[in-house]
């Protein structure tokens, strides 16, 4: 799935910088789209779940991390598009895609008993010691029966639950401010009156500091408890883009991506994580994929609210402090957030 999504991201990217036309843009961008879907974020979080269970927590922060680490080169792109044009740019991030993304690809293994392993590098002794009820042993390979392990929820088991709709509800509301300021925070930096490149390096920026917040928040997350974590980083959110919808220095933009990068970055790996952790990772994908379409209309509806209000009001100020307020929400839900039981008679 991933190989495939890559050529797809790839020739989507080759396709754009031959774009001439808002129709060709049109056509064009859902195929950026599916391919970054298929190659990224669902299949390896999944392999993450498949692979470790005690320390999910951090093993998905370790995971997710590299998404931020990407937004990093966000400066070195808008670099780029300065200096050779954004057709250019495109064309070698087609490449790039195919020539580093590929045979990277080639070292992901999807689940650990497939190939004689178990989750968090367990030995098979240990595990018939402890009379593990969900282990088999076929022809010298390891598997699981699902249809034993009571902690895995089929698909249709974990939509009737409470947990699974306040989670997706949740994660809906931080993707709405999260695709807002991933989108308008240079132009408003910019009509702050800070340089484009600077603008640009500030998001590159709070993109590194996230990927401390992922790694320290899928840490903390198994230390201390995944929820109350998450009620303290969508505080940490909105303290940051109300920083950030005021901010008129450099050292303002500062504070902005120290604060809101760790509250972004801490929840990705929690809100991930809560979901193996609560229905188990036989159906995880499914059961992330059921949730994705909630989740997008929040991605999808944050940047033209924020654009729409710019063009009627000439200013980001008060359309980023409301949605500031909005994601407060997420953390009034975060405490509804209970561990479901399977329901019976449903497969």
């Amino acid at each position: 799935m991933i190989f495939l999504g890559l050529m797809i991201l790839g020739f989507g990217f080759l396709m754009f910088s031959r774009v001439n036309s808002i129709l060709g843009f049109y056509m064009v961008l859902p195929l950026i789209a599916l391919g970054a879907s298929w190659s990224g974020f669902l299949p390896i979080v999944t392999a993450v779940n498949n692979w470790f269970h005690r320390r999910r927590g951090l093993a998905t922060g370790i995971s997710s991390a590299g998404v931020n680490l990407g937004g990093v080169l966000v400066a070195f792109v808008a670099v780029s598009i300065n200096s050779h044009g954004w057709r250019t740019s495109a064309l070698v991030m087609g490449i790039v895609c195919w020539i580093v993304g590929i045979p990277l690809a080639s070292f992901l293994r999807h689940k650990p008993q497939q190939y004689g392993y178990l989750p968090d590098g367990d030995h098979l002794e240990q595990k018939i010691n402890m009379a593990d009820p969900t282990l088999e042993i076929t022809n010298g390979n390891i598997s699981s029966d699902p249809a034993l392990n009571s902690s895995d929820f089929t698909t249709r088991q974990a939509i009737r639950t409470q947990a699974f709709w306040i989670i997706t509800c949740t994660h809906s509301i931080s993707v709405l401010i999260i695709s807002m300021v991933t989108v308008h925070e240079i132009p408003l930096l910019v009509d702050a009156g800070i340089p484009f490149e600077t603008a640009a390096s500030m998001l590159a920026f709070m993109t590194g500091v996230a990927v401390i917040g992922r790694v320290s928040g899928g840490y903390l997350a198994d230390k201390i408890g995944m929820k109350p974590i998450l009620l303290v980083c969508f505080f940490m959110m909105s303290a940051g883009v109300i920083v950030l919808a005021t901010a008129t220095t450099i050292l303002q933009a500062v504070v902005w991506a120290v604060l809101y990068g760790l509250g972004y970055g801490i929840r990705a790996p929690i809100l991930i994580a809560l979901r193996a952790d609560y229905f188990g990772p036989t159906h995880f994908a499914t059961i992330m994929g059921f949730s994705q379409p909630i989740m997008v209309l929040g991605m999808f509806l944050g940047p033209i609210i924020a654009g729409f209000a710019y063009d009627v009001q000439g200013s980001y100020k008060a359309v980023f402090i409301l949605v500031s307020i909005v994601n407060l929400l997420g953390a009034a839900l975060v405490p509804f957030i209970k561990r479901p039981t399977p329901l019976p008679g449903l497969d």
